[in-house]
């Protein structure tokens, strides 16, 4: 029972939040339009932001090593949609947000943008609605992906 207990926990608290802010993050940077250097700053805060929201949800239906929660664990049989579309994209992103490294993009067309952001939120909302879908009943209450959304439209999502 432990076990199912953690497992309606992670959905509330990890992957609810991650929904949050990913849907936070990605509204903000569609409505930026900086004209300032702080303006600026705070888009890149917000498409980095963003990027790790991103990277976590799509990592979420793959097996990974440890103890990190995915999608089998409430869905044996789940498949996510395809993301070999999403491969140079996630390479952008690995390169420029995930890893401050001496391979970090520096050219143009090697940098994660708002486009490459559209394309990662285009995955991961059919993604994310289609593991709900197929959540069992006390799963699928627990991934309010709706809730998420109105508790951000309403200004009572909240930042851990």
């Amino acid at each position: 029972m432990a076990d199912e207990q953690e497992k309606i926990a992670y959905l509330e608290e990890r992957t609810s939040y991650e929904l949050v802010m990913l849907n936070y993050t990605f509204m903000r940077l569609l409505i930026s339009r900086p004209s300032t250097a702080e303006e600026q700053l705070d888009r890149n805060a917000y498409l980095e932001s963003f990027g790790v929201h991103a990277w976590n949800l799509v990592a979420f239906p793959e097996k990974s090593p440890g103890d990190d929660r995915n999608a089998s664990d409430y869905v044996p049989d789940f498949e996510a949609p395809d993301q070999a579309r999403l491969q140079q994209v996630l390479s952008r992103l690995e390169k420029q947000i995930l890893h401050a490294t001496a391979l970090r993009a520096t050219a143009p067309q090697e940098k994660f943008t708002i486009d490459d952001a559209r394309e990662l939120y285009s995955w991961i909302v059919p993604a994310i609605l289609r593991f709900q879908g197929q959540l069992g009943p006390s799963y699928r209450a627990s991934l309010n992906v709706h809730g998420a959304v109105e508790a951000l439209a309403s200004g009572t999502g909240e930042a851990d």
